[in-house]
C-alpha cells in the first residue's frame, strides 16, 4: 500500500531481503491473515520499506486493491494510526479508492524508531462501527508485527557482522602467514590465540604447542623470566613492548631476536589484546657485539698512541665515542652521540669537508679512507656485517701537531 510504487529491492536492504528468504516469511503472512480474520476484512496486509523510503514489499491478501491505497500519500500513513471511514469525508480532495469504502492503518515502527512500513485493512463496505478500540488493536498487531520484524533484522544484521568478522580474520591470517617475520597475537587476558606461519616454521612445532604461554618455551632459560615479565608489566599498563633475546629455531640452535609489541583496541576503546612481531637479528647482534670487542682494543690501542675514535653510522652520526671524548662531552654539556660528527666535534668541525668526503668515500668503496684537519689526521675504517651491508665506521683520530694546544679553529678538542 502506500503512495510510492513498488520499486526493485536497493542492495543495501540485506534485511528485507533476509525476511523474504527466511522461514519466517510464511509466518509473516500467517500473522496478516489473523489480522484479517479479527477485522473481518477482504483487505489485510503490510507494506515494507527499504531504506529511502520507498515500498519494496507487500505481504498479504487483496493486493488486487493496491493501486487504489496507493493514491494515498505516504506521509498520510506512515507515521501516525489513520482510518477512513467516509471515503468522501475522511480523504484529500481528488482520492479515491474505488470500491473501496473504508481503510484503517498502523505505523509498523522498530523499537529504536526505524520506519519499517505500514499494517494497513481495508474493505467494500463501511465500516462506521470501527471503534477506537479497534484502531488500539490494529496498532499493537502492527506492534508485535514489528516486533518480529525487528527481531530478523537483528538476527540478519548479526549474521552479515559474523561473516564480516570471519572474513576479516580469514583475510587477516592469509597476510599474517604470508608476512616474513614472526607474528604473535594475544586476546584481552593475554594469552596466546595466534602465531602465522612463518613463526611454525622457524619453532618447527604445531600451533596448538604455541597457544596460551607454549610460546614462551621458545626463550632461553636464562632470559625466560625476564622475558615474561616485561611482556605482562607492559600488559597490565597497556603499553608497547620491546626487548632482545635469544630464541629457540627448530634446529636447536638459539637465534637473537628483536621483539616488538603493541596493544589493541577495539573501535569503543576497550582494550582487545595484544599484537607482536618478532624479527631474528642475529647476524647484527654478532656485529655489535664483535664491534663492542673491537671496541675495546681500539681503546686501548688508541689511548696508548694517544689517539682517540669514534664510532660512526654510515652517514656519519656518532654512535659511540672513546672514553677522553665522553669525558669532554660530560665536561662541557655537548651532546655528541646522534649527532653529525663534523658538527659536533672540534677535531672535525677544523675541517667539515674534507672529514664528510672522507666518510662518504670509506662508505662507497667499503675501503679504508684517510684525511687531515687542521692539527690531527683522520683514518676512517668501514665495518660491514656478514651479509656485507656496511654497519658502521670506525674514526681513528691521531694529533700531528702534540706541541699546540688546541686546533685551527680555537677549540677544545677532545684529545
Amino acid at each position: 500500500m502506500v503512495a510510492a510504487q513498488d520499486q526493485a529491492r536497493p542492495e543495501s536492504s540485506s534485511y528485507l531481503q533476509d525476511i523474504l528468504d527466511s522461514p519466517e516469511h510464511p509466518d509473516l503472512h500467517r500473522l496478516t491473515a489473523m489480522v484479517e480474520h479479527i477485522f473481518q476484512v477482504p483487505v489485510a496486509y503490510m507494506a515494507l520499506l527499504g531504506y529511502t523510503d520507498e515500498v519494496v514489499l507487500r505481504i498479504g491478501s487483496g493486493t488486487e486493491y493496491a493501486p487504489y491505497l496507493k493514491k494515498i500519500h505516504l506521509d498520510h500513513w506512515i507515521d501516525q494510526p489513520q482510518q477512513v471511514l467516509d471515503p468522501a469525508r475522511d480523504l484529500p480532495p481528488g482520492t479515491d479508492l474505488g470500491p473501496l469504502q473504508f481503510a484503517a492503518s498502523a505505523p509498523l515502527r522498530a523499537s529504536s524508531g526505524v520506519r519499517l512500513g505500514v499494517l494497513a485493512i481495508a474493505d467494500v463496505v463501511p465500516r462506521p462501527g470501527f471503534s477506537r478500540q479497534d484502531a488500539r488493536t490494529l496498532s499493537d498487531l502492527a506492534s508485535v508485527l514489528a516486533g518480529k520484524m525487528e527481531l530478523r533484522m537483528i538476527a540478519s544484521l548479526a549474521l552479515e557482522s559474523e561473516l564480516s568478522l570471519r572474513e576479516t580474520e580469514r583475510r587477516f591470517r592469509g597476510i599474517a602467514n604470508s608476512a616474513p617475520v614472526l607474528l604473535i597475537y594475544s586476546g584481552a587476558d593475554g594469552n596466546c590465540l595466534f602465531v602465522n606461519q612463518t613463526w611454525l616454521n622457524f619453532s618447527g612445532r604445531e600451533l596448538e604447542q604455541e597457544l596460551y604461554d607454549g610460546w614462551t618455551d621458545l626463550i632461553h632459560p636464562e632470559y625466560r623470566e625476564s622475558v615474561v615479565e616485561g611482556y605482562w608489566r607492559a600488559f597490565q599498563n597497556r603499553q608497547a613492548f620491546a626487548t632482545e633475546a635469544p630464541f629457540r629455531r627448530h634446529d636447536g640452535q638459539y637465534r637473537w631476536v628483536l621483539a616488538r609489541g603493541a596493544p589493541r583496541f577495539r573501535h569503543d576503546g576497550s582494550f582487545a589484546g595484544y599484537v607482536g612481531c618478532l624479527l631474528d637479528i642475529t647476524d647484527d647482534h654478532n656485529t655489535l657485539a664483535a664491534l663492542r670487542r673491537q671496541s675495546q682494543f681500539t681503546t686501548a690501542v688508541a689511548q696508548a698512541a694517544r689517539a682517540f675514535y669514534l664510532v660512526l653510522d654510515p652517514q656519519g652520526r656518532i654512535q659511540e665515542v672513546s672514553p677522553p671524548c665522553r669525558k669532554l662531552a660530560a665536561q662541557s654539556s655537548r651532546p655528541m652521540v646522534g649527532e653529525l660528527v663534523w658538527e659536533a666535534c672540534n677535531a672535525a668541525a677544523c675541517g667539515g669537508p674534507a672529514v664528510r668526503d672522507a666518510i662518504e668515500q670509506a662508505a662507497a668503496n667499503r675501503a679504508t679512507a684517510e684525511t687531515e684537519t687542521s692539527g690531527f689526521r683522520w683514518t676512517l675504517t668501514p665495518i660491514e656485517a656478514e651479509g656485507g651491508e656496511l654497519h658502521a665506521i670506525v674514526a681513528t683520530v691521531f694529533r700531528t701537531s702534540p706541541d699546540e694546544p688546541g686546533c685551527a679553529c680555537g677549540g677544545d678538542c677532545p684529545a
